[in-house]
């Protein structure tokens, strides 16, 4: 077992769901511009409140992430609602897309380079003509705050080095900000928090 899939493992073996059952609220005004019956896949989805919500708005949802703990609250919580979804569990240093989607969407995704770039790559690829790839990530200046995220800067995003990234790839910048926002997911990220707003479309 890798020490990411420990990690989460052991977050996500915790009572209820550590960071809540509602969407993140970027992700969600991402979701909310789709038309109905979307291909849509979600990275790192840990317990799967953001597939929950596509999957109420009538999109075809896959979420992956590499902690089975995680995905099985992720598959419990789409079945409460009367749903169900396609579950990838892999760590994403060995993800191999399978197909093409119409929409690719995280929230607070830590990755540290070069599989950043390595994933950012293949989400690229694998997105059909016009599709959209959309997340929030945390900013560097997050650091020193307590309202949620990784404590180690590799992890962290700034705005001027994700541009530098996607100009490599063949997409369209839509938005690309960072910013502050409230955060009230859970247990796990609550108050002002420092982010990153990504929004690109396959060219």
């Amino acid at each position: 077992m890798s020490d990411q899939r420990e990690f989460w493992n052991e977050r996500f073996a915790k009572e209820g769901y550590f960071y809540g059952k509602e969407p993140n609220q970027y992700v969600a005004s991402h979701i909310d511009t789709l038309e109905k019956g979307q291909s849509i896949l979600f990275l790192g989805e840990g317990e799967g409140r953001n597939a929950a919500y596509a999957l109420t708005k009538g999109h075809t949802v896959t979420a992956l992430d590499a902690s089975d703990i995680g995905l099985a609250k992720a598959e419990a919580l789409a079945h409460s609602l009367g749903f169900s979804l396609s579950l990838i569990h892999t760590d994403l240093e060995d993800w191999e897309p399978g197909e093409h989607y119409d929409a690719i969407l995280c929230s607070f995704l830590h990755l540290a380079e070069p599989l950043r770039s390595d994933v950012f790559s293949k989400v690229i690829d694998h997105l059909k003509p016009g599709a959209i790839f959309a997340g929030e990530f945390f900013s560097i200046h997050q650091l020193p705050r307590t309202t949620g995220g990784p404590k180690d800067e590799t992890l962290l995003y700034t705005a001027d080095e994700l541009r530098t990234l996607l100009e490599q790839t063949p997409c369209d910048i839509l938005e690309l900000c960072e910013t502050e926002t409230e955060l009230n997911e859970g247990r796990g990220h609550i108050g002002i928090a420092s982010v990153v707003r990504m929004a690109v479309r396959k060219r």
